[in-house]
C-alpha cells in the first residue's frame, strides 16, 4: 500500500462534489476547507464558542448554533428553526469522534457511515467483541455498573478501565497494582464519572498510531506511527507523540498491520472512509486496540501529510462523494514525527510561543500554540487532547527526530509563562 496525495491549494473541482449541499456537523477548520476545496457548498453545525473563536476562518454557507453537536434532538430543532432539514443536503457529515452517531442518526441515506457502522466505531465494548469475533487479537473487556463494582477487579490487576464511549484517553486509567487502583477511583469520583466503566486486560507492547484510507472495504492507504510512550502514560507525566514509520523499513510490521486492519475495518463495516485505529506490537505479535472513523486528532493529520504525502482531510472529502482517492506518491526519505506540547502546569496563559517562534526552531516543519493569553490550565495531563500546542519535527534518522520533539518540548515548556 502506498502514500496517496493530491492538490491540496484549496481550489474548487469540476468532481462530484461541486456545487453540492453539505451539512458539516461539528466545526473543524481542515474539514471545511477540503469541503469547500472541491467546490461544495457547506453548512455547519457548531457550538457558540467554537463559533465565535473561529468562524471568522472559513467561508460557510450557513451556521446553525446549538450548545451539543452529539445531541440529535437539539440538531434537529435548530435546523428547523432556520428552515433547515437533514433533507435539504446532499450530504450530511462530520469528522468529530462525539458526533459521530448523531450525524448518521439525522442523516439517514446522506451520511457516508451508516448508524449501525458509526456504534461499532464508538462503543468500545462492542468494537473490541466484534474484533475477538473475527479472530483477532484484542484486549479481553467487561462493562461494570458503577464505580462500586470497580473494587471487584482487585484481583484481575493490571487492567485499564475507561469510558465505553470516550476518546484521547479521558477518564482513563491504568490499575497496575491496589494503589494505582484507589487512584483511579479517586480520579473518576473528582472527575464525577459514575459508570459505566469498560475494564480491559492490560496489554504489553510498544502502542501505534495507524492513519489510512479505505475504499470499497481495501486499505488503500496506511501509515504506521510509534508512539514515543504508550497514550496511557500521560497521566504520568509522559511526552505524548510518536514518530512516523517507513514501510521500506518496517516492511514485516506493515504487512501484519495491514492484514489487521483489513480483517478489522471489514468486522466493524466501515468500507468507505478515514481511519486511525491505535494496535500493540510486542515482538511478532500486534494486538487490535481501537479504531475510530475520522482523521486522527492532534497534528497527526499534519504527521501524515509531512511523512506519506497524504491529505487525509481532502482524502475523506472525495470519498464523501464517491470519488476515487488519489495518486500514490512516495513517502518522504526523512523521517517526521509530532509532538503535543503541555504547559508546564496548571494556571492563566500570560504568555505563550507563537507559531512563527515554533517554525524558527532548528527541523520543525509544522507548529502552532492552541491558546492564547489569558486561558486557563486546569489539568495539563488529564487527556490527550489537553495541551497548548502542536509541532511536527523532521530529521535524518528517528533517534534525530526523538531528540528534537523533546527540546521542543522543553524550549515550549520553558518559554509559556504562566499566573
Amino acid at each position: 500500500m502506498e502514500a496517496r496525495s493530491a492538490a491540496t491549494d484549496g481550489t474548487a473541482t469540476d468532481g462530484a462534489a461541486a456545487g453540492r449541499k453539505v451539512l458539516l456537523i461539528g466545526w473543524r477548520i481542515t474539514t471545511l476547507a477540503a469541503l469547500r476545496g472541491l467546490g461544495a457548498r457547506v453548512w455547519c453545525v457548531a457550538t457558540p464558542d467554537v463559533y465565535a473563536r473561529f468562524g471568522h476562518q472559513a467561508d460557510v454557507e450557513g451556521a446553525v448554533l446549538v450548545s451539543d453537536c452529539a445531541d440529535v434532538e437539539e440538531i434537529l430543532c435548530a435546523l428547523r428553526r432556520a428552515g433547515l432539514g437533514p433533507e435539504d443536503f446532499d450530504v450530511v457529515c462530520s469528522q468529530q469522534e462525539f458526533s459521530l452517531v448523531a450525524t448518521a442518526l439525522i442523516a439517514g441515506d446522506a451520511s457516508p457511515i451508516r448508524p449501525r457502522t458509526a456504534v461499532m466505531l464508538r462503543d468500545k465494548y462492542l468494537q473490541k467483541r466484534r474484533i475477538a469475533e473475527a479472530g483477532l487479537p484484542v484486549a479481553g473487556c467487561r462493562i461494570l455498573s458503577d464505580a462500586d463494582a470497580l473494587h471487584g477487579v482487585r484481583g484481575e490487576l493490571p487492567v485499564v478501565i475507561k469510558p465505553i464511549l470516550g476518546a484521547s484517553c479521558a477518564h482513563t486509567y491504568v490499575a497496575r497494582d491496589e494503589r494505582q487502583l484507589d487512584d483511579a477511583l479517586g480520579g473518576f469520583r473528582a472527575d464525577g464519572f459514575t459508570g459505566p466503566f469498560l475494564v480491559e486486560e492490560f496489554v504489553t507492547g510498544a502502542e501505534h498510531h495507524v492513519d489510512g484510507i479505505v475504499r470499497d472495504g481495501e486499505p488503500v492507504f496506511l501509515g504506521i506511527s510509534r508512539y514515543l510512550q504508550n497514550v496511557i502514560e500521560l497521566r504520568s507525566g509522559a511526552v505524548s507523540g510518536s514518530v512516523a514509520l517507513a514501510p521500506a523499513a518496517y516492511g514485516a510490521l506493515y504487512e501484519k498491520v495491514g492484514s489487521l486492519a483489513r480483517t478489522a475495518l471489514d468486522a466493524l463495516g466501515h468500507r468507505d472512509g478515514v481511519f486511525h485505529m491505535e494496535v500493540f506490537a510486542d515482538g511478532d505479535r500486534v494486538v487490535f486496540s481501537e479504531c475510530a472513523g475520522r482523521v486522527g486528532g492532534g497534528p497527526i493529520d499534519q504527521l501524515v501529510r509531512a511523512h506519506f504525502g497524504v491529505d487525509l482531510h481532502l482524502e475523506w472529502a472525495k470519498l464523501v462523494f464517491g470519488e476515487e482517492p488519489s495518486a500514490p506518491v512516495r513517502a518522504s526519505d526523512e523521517v517526521h514525527g509530532y509532538v503535543l506540547l503541555m504547559a508546564p502546569g496548571a494556571g492563566t496563559v500570560r504568555r505563550i510561543p507563537s507559531a512563527e517562534e515554533m517554525r524558527a526552531r532548528d527541523g520543525v516543519v509544522f507548529g502552532r500554540p492552541m491558546v492564547r493569553p489569558g486561558h486557563v490550565i486546569t489539568a495539563p495531563t488529564a487527556a490527550s487532547d489537553v495541551h497548548v500546542g502542536e509541532a511536527v519535527v523532521r530529521g535524518a534518522t528517528e533517534d534525530d527526530v526523538v531528540k528534537r520533539l523533546h527540546e521542543i518540548n522543553e524550549w515550549f515548556r520553558a518559554n509559556t509563562d504562566l499566573d
